[in-house]
């Protein structure tokens, strides 16, 4: 793959290059030079792309936003390598920089390189979907996002991906994550078609109830994609679809930091931030510090899923009445897990990630709604 046929090179302010400053610890691809992936802990690119994003064009000007912001942030002690790549060259119609972003993609997905993008609208999420399907496994997708964006029929943007995700005739999407839905901005016909389409849709005041709940809801995603509308407007001002309800900038940077830790993570796309709807930066601010603690999720990810033939995990045997749970829990990380028994299938029993308050339910004799949504007994 020729990289220089698809990136315009970004060039830094230098006065983010010195010192303990990020942009000093990132390097920035340069057609000149010869290029090596292999080095690289994370690969970062623009997608200037808001033709879209509905309402919300201007939306393609943020990457550089965003990138202004993260780079005058002093480095952490993460000892990870980190590239640059630009912008992605936009296509004269929409489909060509959908057709180069899932290249893309496809490309870092084969190398098994980690890659943060910054568009550009939330309708990218396609091409990226498209890429991941084209490797023949089932995909675990997420959005933390205030709308459904599921729309039966009509002209497919920003709004509509998720129809298109869904009916693909390749599609190998397996399971879907809506994080912190707010239900007067959704239809409830398209709630309980997604509900019962077995998607996991967890509303605005679960998301707020407990940080600590979201980590296993991003622990086996393939994708996650942050659409700005998912922030309340009083923190992120920088879209046409903000609302006075939504997460805070400490929500995101908590989820941030998880989905760093996820071992079976591939991609984060930030969508559908407007520049010349901000306020002093602000949303590009929390963008780039929720980015921050992605990179500090990164640096403490390791491996820890319980293994049979070894001893890294504790097994738990729960009794709940007329069935019997088995919970693993990591030695290494204390994250916790759920065997998935189906009457029907003995072999190949799956785990589900789950908390620790799942398992104190299940001793008092209680399902949360996490298990009780998925265990088949």
């Amino acid at each position: 793959m020729e990289i220089k046929d698809y990136f315009e090179v970004y060039t830094p302010d230098l006065s983010i290059l010195e010192g303990e400053k990020m942009g000093s610890f990132v390097d920035f691809y340069s057609p000149t030079e010869h290029l090596d992936f292999e080095p690289y802990n994370l690969i970062l690119f623009g997608v200037q792309e808001g033709r879209l994003s509905l309402k919300n064009e201007t939306c393609a000007f943020a990457p550089d936003e965003i990138r202004d912001e993260l780079y005058d942030l002093y480095h952490g002690e993460w000892g990870m390598k980190i590239l640059d790549l630009g912008n992605l060259k936009l296509g004269d119609r929409v489909e060509d920089t959908y057709s180069a972003l899932k290249d893309i993609s496809e490309y870092f997905a084969k190398i098994r390189k980690q890659v943060l993008i910054l568009g550009g609208g939330h309708d990218l999420i396609k091409p990226i979907f498209e890429a991941y399907s084209t490797l023949g496994k089932p995909l675990s997708f997420a959005s933390a996002d205030a709308y459904l964006n599921f729309q039966d029929g009509g002209i497919y943007n920003s709004t509509s991906f998720l129809s298109e995700l869904v009916a693909a005739p390749e599609s190998l999407l397996s399971k879907y994550t809506l994080l912190a839905y707010q239900t007067y901005l959704c239809s409830p016909n398209e709630v309980i078609l997604l509900k019962n389409m077995d998607f996991t849709l967890l509303r605005l005041g679960d998301f707020n109830a407990d940080y600590n709940e979201l980590e296993p809801y991003v622990r086996d995603l393939d994708h996650m994609s942050i659409d700005l509308s998912v922030l309340k407007s009083s923190v992120a001002p920088a879209t046409m679809h903000s609302s006075p309800n939504g997460i805070s900038a400490d929500g995101l940077c908590a989820l941030m930091r998880y989905a760093g830790m996820s071992n079976r993570m591939k991609s984060v796309l930030f969508a559908e931030l407007n520049p010349r709807l901000d306020k002093n930066k602000q949303s590009s601010k929390v963008f780039a510090q929720s980015i921050w603690c992605f990179l500090e999720g990164l640096h403490l990810r390791y491996d820890d899923f319980p293994e049979i033939n070894n001893d890294n995990y504790k097994k738990f045997h729960v009794s709940a009445g007329f069935s019997e749970l088995v919970f693993y829990k990591s030695n290494r990380s204390g994250r916790w897990w759920v065997a998935l028994y189906n009457k029907f299938e003995t072999a190949n029993i799956p785990l589900l990630s789950c908390s620790l308050n799942d398992y104190n339910k299940a001793v008092q004799g209680l399902l949360t709604e996490r298990l009780s949504s998925q265990l088949k007994f």
